[in-house]
């Protein structure tokens, strides 16, 4: 009996140690869901032929927008984003990443939306077949909102949720 004390002492204090670690540790791990660290995106290269890593923008706000021209419902709304960030001077970098197979196709899009093309960059070969994979994007293109210290914040954005949501801050 005299040892169930201990026990139940020992116990207790695991418990909590196992529950605290469980918390912090869903904040630091990778994922691709809201509370997890985005992963980094590297070698993405712009039209002018720039190359980036996503962690070069760590300390900033950035919306990740994964898109192609040749799907809709995505393509509107890369222009949208942009249009918002810019017109209400959103703290926030949008950093585009294109899965057009075709580079003409992609620079012809950039140039008829008359967005910033900095930022915009597309998917070749192998970054292809990486972020395709990694983010899911067979089901659908997405976006993510991330923060200064590289967590997403949120996912599957509307231009008009954006908004909203730094509208807020």
């Amino acid at each position: 009996m005299k040892y169930a004390k201990y026990f139940l002492i020992v116990g207790i204090a695991l418990i909590s140690l196992s529950s605290n670690t469980t918390r912090t540790s869903g904040l630091s791990s990778e994922g691709i869901y809201p509370g997890n660290l985005f992963p980094d995106i590297k070698n993405l290269e712009n039209v002018s032929g720039t190359k980036m890593d996503l962690s070069d923008l760590k300390g900033q706000k950035v919306l990740v927008n994964f898109w192609a021209a040749y799907d809709a419902p995505s393509h509107k709304d890369n222009v949208l984003f942009a249009n918002v960030i810019e017109s209400k001077r959103y703290p926030v970098k949008m950093v585009s990443v294109s899965f057009d197979k075709n580079e003409s196709v992609f620079e012809k899009t950039l140039a008829m939306d008359r967005v910033d093309t900095q930022y915009q960059f597309i998917a070749k070969s192998d970054v292809y077949s990486d972020l395709y994979n990694r983010y899911q994007l067979r089901q659908g293109f997405k976006n993510y909102l991330i923060d200064e210290d590289g967590v997403i914040v949120a996912m599957n954005l509307s231009p008009n949720d954006l908004d909203r949501l730094l509208n807020k801050n």
